[in-house]
């Protein structure tokens, strides 16, 4: 089993696509979102240059690094990865980070071909990605997938992250480098 990973790019945009309209990813990821090209561009064309932009609070546009990715097994593509520093974006649900450490990255994922699920390809393809990319930046990884997303936190779990905390949505995990 050989995992790599790619950094995205606009041909990878197609892929995108069919990844977060497939029912086991739109389960979790942007429910209320039918993805277009023009849509997927909007978001991600930004990120295929390190970048994400977003409104400071002055209502200006800023723009933080993001470092995202394809995940492929055996030259497959078959998911997506990024991360980031916890700290440069606000949580969808607006939860307090300040309890977290200083140098912590947060981190999202998907396996965006159905067939590899359950084959653990997501846990081995994280710990790979954490030892490659985030831990050469920060000293901790965060994640905080949803509570009913088992599946995901077992995953976490096998990568090394300990959950630390739970809310009424999410399970909030770390693992430190």
């Amino acid at each position: 089993m050989n995992i790599t990973f790619i950094p995205l790019a606009k041909s990878h945009f197609p892929l995108l696509i069919k990844w977060l309209e497939a029912p086991h990813v739109k389960l979790w990821w942007d429910q209320d979102i039918q993805w277009t090209p023009e849509l997927i561009r909007e978001k991600y064309g930004h990120y295929v240059d390190g970048r994400k932009l977003i409104d400071n609070s002055h209502g200006e546009l800023a723009q933080k690094p993001i470092y995202a990715y394809i995940i492929c097994l055996n030259d497959i593509p078959i998911g997506y990865i990024q991360y980031y520093n916890v700290y440069d974006f606000l949580r969808e649900q607006g939860h307090d980070l300040s309890e977290l450490p200083n140098s912590c990255a947060g981190l999202d994922l998907y396996i965006g071909e159905i067939e590899f699920l359950g084959k653990n390809v997501g846990s081995k393809a994280l710990i790979l990605f954490l030892e490659q990319h985030v831990f050469q930046k920060f000293d901790y990884t965060f994640v905080d997938p949803d509570v009913t997303n088992t599946a995901a936190i077992r995953a976490y779990e096998k990568a090394g992250f300990m959950k630390i905390k739970g809310t009424k949505d999410e399970i909030w995990m770390i693992r430190e480098k």
